[in-house]
C-alpha cells in the first residue's frame, strides 16, 4: 500500500530569520517539505479517515510561511505538522464533505468544559489536553494532519455533506465563510447604515457577499487597491470602490491637522470591517468609524504600532473575531444552506490551484508575485 505524503512546516529559526530579512525569498526559505504521512496512534473514538480533496492556503498560513507569525498561538499549536485548516474532502465511500478543523473538548472526547458547556468552543479550556496533545486546530497540530496531505483524519460530526450541485471551488469557502459569518453576527445592523470593508481577499469579500445578501439595507463600501479587486468586490455585492471621493462621500471632508498625523474626520462609516492583517487597516478603520461607532477585526493584526485615541475619544466599539461562534458545527452548517442559495460567484474568488507536488511554485505565487491572487488552493488528490 502506498504510503500518502503531506506539505510538513517544521520550525527553523535560521530560516525565519532570513526569511524576515528578505521577505520576496519566504518562499525559497520557507521550512515547508513533501514528507509521508502515518496514521496518528490512539486517535479518539468516531474519528473518520478523510482524502483531502482541496484545501485552502490561509492568510494564517502565509504569515506563518513568511516568518511572520504572531507568537501569541504559540502554546496552542505544536510543529511539524502537516498545514491545512480550509479543507474540503472525501469519505472512504467518496461522499464530499466540509472539515470543521477546530480541536476543543468535544473532538478530543473529553467532558466540556466551563467554555464548552455555555457553546463557547472557540475559547476551549482543553486545546493543550496531553491526551490529544497541544493543537488549537487541525493543521497545527503534530499528530494530526491537515488538509495539505493526501490523508487527515476528523471528528465524524465535524464532517458536513456537500449538496451535490455545489461546485467545490465554492464548498472549500465554508471554514473562511463561517469566520466572517461570526463575526458580522457579532455586530448591531439595526445601527448600520453605510459600511466600510477593508481588505479584498478571501475574508473580505466573502463578509461582502454575506453582507449584501443577510443586510440589504446597508451600504457598503470596499476599499480595493487595483481594478480587478473592485471589480470582484462589485460582483460580490458592493456598493462604492473605496476611494477618497467615496470615503468622504460618508465622512465628509477633513478638518486641518498637524503635518504627517491622521487626519480627523467628524462622521464616518457605523460599521468597519477589517479584513486584512495589517495595522494600518486597522489605523484606517479607527480614522473612518462614525463617533459611536463598530470596528469588527476579522483579520489578524498582530504586532502594529497604533495612536488609538480615535477608540476612545469617539466612544467606539472595536471587536475581534476568531473561530466559528457559538457553535461551529451549526455555524458552518448554516453557512454551507447560504452558499447553496448566494448569488454571487464565490466561486471565482478560488483564483489558482496547484498539486502538493507543485507547493514550490505555489509559494512564489501567494509569497512573493501575488499577481491577481485571492485564494489559492491545493488539490492534495485527483478529483
Amino acid at each position: 500500500m502506498e504510503i500518502p505524503h503531506g506539505l510538513v512546516y517544521r520550525i527553523n529559526w535560521g530560516r525565519i530569520a532570513w526569511q524576515r530579512a528578505w521577505p520576496r525569498m519566504a518562499g525559497h526559505f520557507s521550512a515547508l517539505r513533501f514528507e509521508p504521512v502515518h496514521e496518528p496512534e490512539l486517535l479518539p473514538s468516531r474519528w473518520v479517515t478523510l482524502r483531502p480533496r482541496m484545501s485552502g492556503i490561509c492568510g494564517s498560513d502565509i504569515a506563518l510561511l513568511r516568518g511572520q507569525s504572531s507568537p501569541y498561538f504559540r502554546p496552542l499549536t505544536s510543529f511539524p505538522a502537516v498545514l491545512g485548516h480550509e479543507i474540503l474532502a472525501e469519505t472512504a465511500d467518496g461522499t464530499r464533505v466540509a472539515v470543521m478543523p477546530t480541536l476543543s473538548c468535544a473532538a478530543r472526547r473529553l467532558p466540556p468544559c466551563a467554555h464548552c458547556a455555555v457553546g463557547r468552543g472557540d475559547d476551549c479550556l482543553r486545546r493543550t489536553d496531553p491526551g490529544l496533545g497541544p493543537g488549537l486546530m487541525l493543521g497545527y497540530h503534530s499528530r494530526l494532519p491537515g488538509g495539505w496531505g493526501e490523508r487527515m483524519w476528523a471528528p465524524e460530526e465535524q464532517l458536513l455533506v456537500i449538496p451535490e450541485s455545489m461546485p467545490d471551488e465554492r464548498a472549500v469557502l465554508t471554514e473562511p465563510g463561517a469566520i466572517v459569518l461570526s463575526g458580522l453576527r457579532r455586530l448591531n445592523w439595526a445601527a448600520v447604515r453605510d459600511v466600510l470593508v477593508i481588505g479584498v481577499g478571501t475574508l473580505g469579500l466573502i463578509a461582502t457577499a454575506m453582507i449584501s445578501e443577510l443586510y440589504p439595507a446597508a451600504t457598503i463600501t470596499v476599499r480595493a487597491k487595483h481594478h480587478y479587486q473592485a471589480r470582484l468586490a462589485r460582483e460580490m455585492g458592493a456598493h462604492r470602490r473605496g476611494d477618497r471621493e467615496a470615503i468622504e462621500h460618508v465622512t465628509g471632508t477633513p478638518l486641518p491637522t498637524l503635518p504627517g498625523y491622521r487626519p480627523h474626520y467628524l462622521r464616518g462609516f457605523d460599521a468597519v470591517v477589517v479584513a486584512v492583517g495589517d495595522g494600518r487597516a486597522l489605523a484606517d478603520a479607527l480614522t473612518w468609524v462614525n463617533p459611536g461607532g463598530q470596528v469588527l477585526l476579522l483579520g489578524g493584526v498582530a504586532r502594529t504600532v497604533l495612536d488609538l485615541t480615535p477608540a476612545w475619544a469617539r466612544h467606539v466599539t472595536v471587536m475581534g473575531s476568531y473561530g466559528y461562534g457559538d457553535s461551529g458545527v451549526d455555524m458552518s452548517r448554516t453557512v454551507l444552506s447560504l452558499f447553496s442559495v448566494m448569488r454571487q460567484p464565490l466561486e471565482s474568488l478560488v483564483t489558482h490551484q496547484f498539486t502538493l507536488g507543485e507547493h514550490k511554485k505555489a509559494l512564489n505565487q501567494v509569497l512573493v508575485q501575488r499577481d491577481k491572487v485571492v485564494k489559492a488552493v491545493f488539490r492534495p488528490t485527483s478529483a
